[in-house]
């Protein structure tokens, strides 16, 4: 982490509502390492007392004791680790929840800057770091702490001669546990960081796998997977290596420093300082001695690795959303559908603006076209209609309300959007339609998927309504698609509507079916409509023309066309691609029939 203490604190302030536990797990850590210290003393006591003067009933008694003292600690132990591990899994449970509601309500713009796959690793990746060290490392951390301090006091009560002979090797074993984990840290820094572009690029070529495959990207897709594969792997392995020295070291430590105990302890003992079972005892501590330190030092890297993962977290929660409700913000009231556009204006970068000065007024049940060449402006006047993003100047009204001052909820409640890429839902259709209002009857369901014109072909499928939908709904067409949102939207009920290129990737028939659905949708309803296919929007009550971030043109289809300027040329450069497509289908036919003759 780069600040060690600062993100301690702060997942310290997760464990507040767990405060009893803790507590009750630190007095059973107490209790552990109390039995864990008596056990060693109490061998000591047999070798003295009852092994070398022959008291066989003593050292039955006294072995019952040691029995007791371990089953005590081990008891202790399970407990503590029981607690501990629903503890850890409460307190992330917690963390992944506020991480992904925070995430939830992060503006589009952000979601516009960061990869899915990343956002994904921090949710699962680096929460279950955080879990692994708070239910089997941070209990198991403190205990060898308290271990190790409780070895150090006992070992200079027993024999103080003794025990400086005997730990005069600690200070080279804390420098290079201190040299190696210090290195630890920026490598589990890394192995985080390098985990979350591996899920991105996961995340962004499964989900892109029909364009991978359309394209023939998968040798390209493979090598760039590898790479960064590799890459994730390189740091993995620094980061192991260092715990994989770890163990050879002490292990090491520990036999030089049994086998010194030993020498000492018996020229001691030569000489009366020391007793033979305390020596025992030193021998039993120095061997639980380098485990716990062992232990420290590798848990210690466990550590780094939460912390690492938690600033990562931390980075997603401090993060403010660009687009919220203001404070006292109130609910819109259902509305009659008048909205007002008063000298818009907005950019996704300030430097570069997107819409300039845009003024426009559509009436409730008003049809609005929305047409301009590719990067005009058209999907932005939507998103800021929806306050997906906020208005650089101006206003947006809606019956009267400027929409900054309203509850987002409570706005988006009474819109309702059809996309060109419709996005189903994992589960049947039937949920997908009800998305549009949770608490809608089957009936209802099926009376919405009436009226969009898809109830013929759901009632077509395998299992009808309860078909299930793949990931992203692959499995339906996109004309299908399209007709589970048009129904999706019918039972919304929205009061504002708007449409984004909801026919410009279907057939011909499909089209007609959903421009049969689409009228049904508009009747009554304030409509904002996007569309490349001129043809689509002859009814519209209004067509504004965007184009250079502005509204250069507005009418109807017919006073547009009389003005001949820039939308005249817009529709007869597709009335002309459409005809010389008609000639040419008609010219194939010929040929195809002289052909036959």
């Amino acid at each position: 982490a780069q600040s060690t203490r600062s993100t301690v604190q702060r997942l310290a302030g997760y464990l507040g509502p767990y405060r009893a536990r803790l507590a009750g797990v630190a007095v059973l850590v107490g209790i552990g390492t109390v039995f864990g210290l008596l056990g060693p003393i109490l061998l000591g006591r047999a070798i003295d007392q009852y092994i070398i003067p022959r008291d066989i009933p003593g050292l039955m008694q006294i072995l019952v004791w040691m029995f007791v003292v371990y089953l005590l600690a081990a008891a202790a132990g399970v407990l503590e680790s029981f607690w501990m591990v629903d503890l850890g899994q409460r307190l992330v449970g917690d963390i992944r929840a506020e991480l992904f509601n925070h995430i939830q309500g992060l503006s589009m713009a952000y979601h516009d800057r960061h990869t899915v796959g990343d956002l994904m690793s921090r949710v699962a990746n680096d929460t279950e770091a955080i879990n692994s060290t708070l239910s089997n490392g941070l209990i198991d951390f403190v205990a060898n702490v308290l271990l190790l301090a409780g070895i150090m006091v006992t070992m200079f009560v027993l024999n103080w001669q003794l025990a400086i002979g005997t730990l005069i090797i600690l200070p080279i074993m804390l420098w290079i546990t201190s040299l190696v984990t210090a290195r630890s840290r920026g490598s589990f820094r890394l192995v985080q960081r390098r985990l979350g572009e591996l899920n991105a690029v996961m995340e962004e070529n499964i989900a892109g796998l029909r364009v991978v495959k359309a394209f023939g990207r998968e040798q390209d897709v493979q090598e760039k997977f590898v790479a960064v594969n590799a890459a994730n792997r390189d740091v993995g392995i620094k980061a192991d290596v260092i715990i994989a020295i770890l163990g050879p070291m002490f292990t090491t430590m520990s036999t030089i420093t049994i086998a010194a105990t030993a020498w000492l302890g018996g020229w001691l003992a030569l000489r009366g300082v020391v007793e033979v079972g305390v020596i025992a005892t030193f021998v039993v501590y120095i061997m639980n001695f380098f485990r716990p330190m062992r232990m420290i030092a590798m848990l210690y890297n466990q550590l780094q690795s939460a912390l690492a993962g938690a600033e990562r977290i931390f980075e997603v929660l401090d993060v403010q959303t660009t687009v919220e409700d203001q404070p006292g913000a109130q609910p819109l009231p259902p509305i009659r559908g008048l909205v007002h556009f008063d000298g818009v204006s907005f950019g996704y970068d300030p430097d570069k603006p997107v819409l300039s000065e845009v003024s426009l007024t559509a009436q409730p049940g008003e049809t609005i076209a929305l047409v301009g060449p590719t990067g005009a402006g058209k999907t932005t006047v939507i998103n800021l209609l929806s306050r997906f993003y906020d208005v650089t100047a101006g206003t947006i009204l809606v019956d009267g309300h400027d929409i900054r001052n309203i509850q987002q909820k409570s706005l988006r409640a009474q819109l309702g959007i059809v996309l060109q890429d419709t996005f189903l839902f994992s589960g049947t259709v039937r949920e997908n339609i009800r998305y549009g209002r949770l608490g809608a009857s089957d009936e209802e369901v099926v009376a919405a998927a009436t009226l969009a014109n898809a109830d013929r072909f759901i009632h077509l499928l395998p299992n009808g309504y309860d078909t299930h939908v793949s990931e992203q709904g692959h499995n339906f067409s996109q004309g299908q698609r399209q007709l589970l949102a048009i129904a999706r939207a019918i039972l919304a009920d929205p009061r504002i509507l708007i449409l984004d290129e909801a026919t410009s990737s279907v057939d011909t028939r499909t089209e007609l079916q959903i421009q049969e659905a689409l009228l049904r949708l508009l009747e009554g309803r304030t409509a904002f409509v996007i569309a490349h296919r001129l043809s689509t929007i002859r009814k519209a009550d209004q067509v504004l023309v965007i184009h250079d971030h502005r509204v250069i043109e507005r009418g109807t289809h017919e006073s547009l066309l009389a003005q001949r300027g820039f939308y005249h040329d817009l529709y007869m450069s597709q009335y002309r691609h459409t005809v010389e497509q008609e000639i040419g289908e008609t010219v194939r036919q010929a040929e195809s029939v002289s052909v036959g003759q």
